[in-house]
């Protein structure tokens, strides 16, 4: 006896290959990012950074002196001028100046030093918000040999006489002369530069003390300090070293999210398939019949006891279904899947088969 059953439909969603596709890759990105983040967090590498260590700190410190000595004059008195008060130019005679210069390292060692003291005078022109340099003359005052020592230090001590007088009335002239306004000063530096070798390094050093006072106006304005210290100090880096570092907390998520990836993977293929336009129009209107005759449907394997090849074929299947009605007798229907989709919907009506291939 023939047992009456429903069609099966497939419960897969039905999408496009190319969405299909997209989302397969989109799933294979997650996973290859995942399995990504959990290789790199199991061989990742710590650096161990470099160790400072400070093989030799040295000083410089220097003292100025400055004692301005005045032109004979019956208004302003030397031992009447105060540190904070300005000097008239034009009653300056010279200065006595003084360097007092030390250099201080941590330890003993070979040192190279020499040193200069050089006046410089300059001058600048200034308009629309623009300077020029005009002048710019270098004397050197004093300059020494190299001198070679193994100690942790050494001083220098030099006084001498800056002629003001002279810078200045050179400079009103030249005011005069040219027919120009500008801004004119002295400089009197102290350049001392040292070799140091510690542990076969060679440690250079620079220091240069200033000294700077106006020239050409009325007044006359002196700019330096006093005491001057800076320090420095050598350090020596050890070589970065590695060493492997398993990175628990990324190695977890990057074991997740490849995971992620993978049920991703399996559930687009499992659950997904392309989308058959013309084998979708079928099925629709295969469910479409199966649902309209639904009370009359036998559904059977095969067509081995019906012989279709005298059968006389119908064009829709409401004349089947009138067939059925008036015979009393049931429709059946084998649906066939290859090698293309054909339902083939009969009834025997007094031993004589009529027959609906739907394609």
């Amino acid at each position: 006896m023939q047992k009456k059953k429903r069609l099966e439909i497939s419960k897969k969603i039905k999408i496009s290959s190319m969405a299909r596709t997209i989302l397969i890759l989109f799933a294979i990105a997650i996973f290859s990012f995942g399995l990504g983040m959990l290789i790199k967090a199991l061989t990742a590498k710590k650096e161990i950074l470099p160790e400072s260590k400070e093989i030799y700190t040295y000083t410089n410190k220097c003292k100025i002196k400055s004692d301005v000595n005045l032109i004979d004059n019956e208004y302003i008195k030397e031992d009447e001028i105060t540190e904070e008060q300005t000097y008239l130019s034009d009653i300056i005679s010279d200065i006595d100046l003084g360097f007092d210069y030390n250099y201080l390292g941590s330890k003993e060692e070979d040192i190279t030093y020499n040193y200069k003291i050089e006046a410089i005078l300059s001058s600048k022109y200034n308009t629309n918000n623009k300077s020029y340099d005009i002048l710019n003359k270098v004397e050197t005052l004093n300059q020494s040999e190299d001198k070679q020592i193994n100690d942790k230090g050494f001083a220098i001590k030099e006084d001498f006489k800056i002629n003001y007088t002279k810078y200045h009335q050179m400079i009103k002239r030249f005011k005069q002369e040219m027919g120009i306004s500008i801004d004119s000063s002295l400089e009197i530096k102290l350049i001392v530069n040292t070799k140091t070798k510690v542990e076969s390094r060679e440690i250079k050093n620079e220091y240069v003390s200033n000294y700077k006072i106006t020239l050409g106006d009325k007044i006359s304005l002196i700019e330096y300090k006093d005491q001057d210290e800076k320090s420095d100090s050598i350090k020596y880096n050890v070589a970065s070293n590695y060493t492997r570092e398993i990175k628990t907390k990324d190695a977890a998520i990057g074991a997740i999210i490849m995971l992620i990836g993978l049920y991703l993977i399996i559930l687009i293929v499992k659950k997904t398939e392309t989308l058959k336009i013309i084998g979708n129009e079928f099925k629709l209107e295969l469910n479409r019949i199966m649902k309209s005759c639904e009370s009359k449907i036998v559904e059977i394997e095969d067509l081995n006891h019906i012989d279709i090849s005298t059968a006389t074929k119908v064009k829709d299947i409401s004349q089947l279904l009138k067939l059925s009605d008036e015979a009393l007798v049931p429709i059946y229907c084998y649906v066939k899947e290859e090698p293309e989709q054909e339902a083939y919907f009969i009834v025997v009506k007094y031993e004589k088969c009529y027959i609906f291939i739907l394609k």
